[in-house]
């Protein structure tokens, strides 16, 4: 992993610093649980024991692109059904993205648990010196934990070592995926769906992506077990995009857009809950994982040479239909 720039790095922890207060101070109208960890460790709960909030998920998304993602909350519509939706342009994407929001189970303690955000770049060796205190927070010891459980000392300890730091640096950002947080915070992940694809299913060079907007509608939430619609299906079938990249020549810009979307999955058709489901619970043992994480639409402009090419297109029919199931058929539009 390419290394940060002294510039980049100073601005990045200055952000997500700021962005940490900023989930502190608000708090009590947030609806975030401020509570003290494993051995020093500090404990933002948006959704496990509280109820947390969108705006809540909203600054969480920000936060594991370590502030390099601005994200706004607005309405869109699918066949009648008004939903909330999130917008997300992320800056610099392969290091806001490839470099912080990607993911990853934290395996030895349980693989339900994952981990991304500004903690990364402390566990990928993308630092060239040791993060400084930015009034009071460890800036690079901010990590977001997607998890229905506030982290015990088993995690803290976990995360601590793989980061080299100790867990009184650590802010542990927990958001439930089935929570008001946890499906904006989950929606912030769009962008980061196109690196993946480009990157792990198409073999093309994440690199060449200078900016990423995108937009997706916010999954009802709430209940027990996986619901019938997640965040994931909103993606799949409602999450649109437009990215700027500066292609080689050897490109076919067509083809790669139609191999970016949804569609062009095997998996096509098919609800989130169903693979999950069949996959034991275990995101990475859904087969063909290379070609899920995949959007409804896209655009692409080649920076270079003006060339522009879309594929792809919002399934409304699939969702309307699967947020009636949701509803138990009760829905009416």
């Amino acid at each position: 992993m390419a290394g940060w720039s002294s510039a980049e790095q100073e601005w990045a922890g200055a952000r997500t610093a700021a962005l940490v207060r900023s989930l502190v101070e608000d708090a009590p109208v947030l609806e975030v649980d401020v509570r003290p960890g494993h051995a020093g460790a500090l404990i933002l709960d948006c959704g496990v024991a509280t109820r947390g909030s969108w705006e809540a998920g909203r600054r969480v998304a920000e936060l594991a692109h370590g502030g390099m993602m601005k994200a706004t909350l607005g309405m869109t519509d699918v066949l009648g059904i008004p939903l909330p939706e999130l917008v997300g342009g992320s800056w610099r994407p392969f290091l806001s993205i490839h470099g912080l929001q990607v993911s990853f189970a934290l395996d030895e303690v349980d693989a339900a648990i994952r981990v991304s955000g500004p903690v990364r770049a402390c566990m990928d060796g993308q630092l060239d010196r040791p993060s400084d205190l930015v009034d009071g927070v460890c800036s690079w010891g901010v990590a977001v934990v997607e998890a229905t459980r506030l982290p015990n000392a088993d995690v803290v300890e976990a995360i601590a070592r793989r980061a080299g730091l100790r867990p009184a640096e650590l802010t542990l950002v927990v958001v439930p995926s089935n929570s008001l947080a946890g499906v904006a915070q989950l929606a912030g992940r769009l962008n980061e769906c196109v690196l993946f694809t480009l990157d792990q299913s198409i073999g093309l060079d994440p690199r060449c992506v200078v900016s990423i907007l995108g937009a997706v509608p916010l999954a009802p939430c709430g209940g027990r077990g996986i619901p019938v619609v997640t965040q994931d299906d909103m993606i799949h079938y409602a999450g649109r995009v437009t990215m700027i990249v500066e292609a080689a020549p050897s490109w076919d810009l067509r083809a790669t857009a139609e191999a970016l979307v949804f569609r062009s999955s095997p998996t096509y058709g098919r609800l989130f809950s169903e693979l999950l489901a069949e996959a034991g619970g275990v995101f990475e043992a859904i087969p063909g994982l290379s070609d899920l994480n995949k959007v409804a639409c896209i655009t692409l402009v080649d920076r270079t040479t003006g060339r522009v090419a879309s594929a792809g297109a919002v399934d409304v029919e699939l969702l309307a239909s699967a947020l009636g199931r949701a509803d138990g058929g009760r829905h009416e539009r």
